[in-house]
């Protein structure tokens, strides 16, 4: 029940915020929009056998970055890596 009350709280929120900002899209159509935004991490293998991870956010349409700014979010060109730990076969290790 409690989750059910967020996302409706999270959903009406969006709703005043598109509502306030004069914004043609739904609340539907925003979350749509947005949902098409994605990081991507890069993995280069050097010579030394060492891994360099690079994350980048993919590059936003016209009416994405309007949306953006209609919401007032702003999404950084770079994002940290999250490097995953590779785990080991034997659980008593990992």
């Amino acid at each position: 029940m409690l989750v059910a009350f967020l996302g409706y709280a999270l959903l009406v929120t969006l709703k005043h915020l598109l509502k306030r900002s004069a914004s043609e899209y739904s609340p539907a159509q925003a979350l749509k929009r947005r949902s098409e935004l994605y990081s991507v991490d890069i993995v280069l293998p050097t010579v030394e056998g060492r891994e360099i991870w690079l994350r980048r956010v993919t590059k936003r349409e016209h009416d994405q970055e309007k949306l953006l700014q209609q919401l007032r979010v702003e999404l950084p060109e770079r994002l940290e890596p999250i490097q995953i730990l590779k785990c080991s076969a034997d659980s008593a290790i990992a």
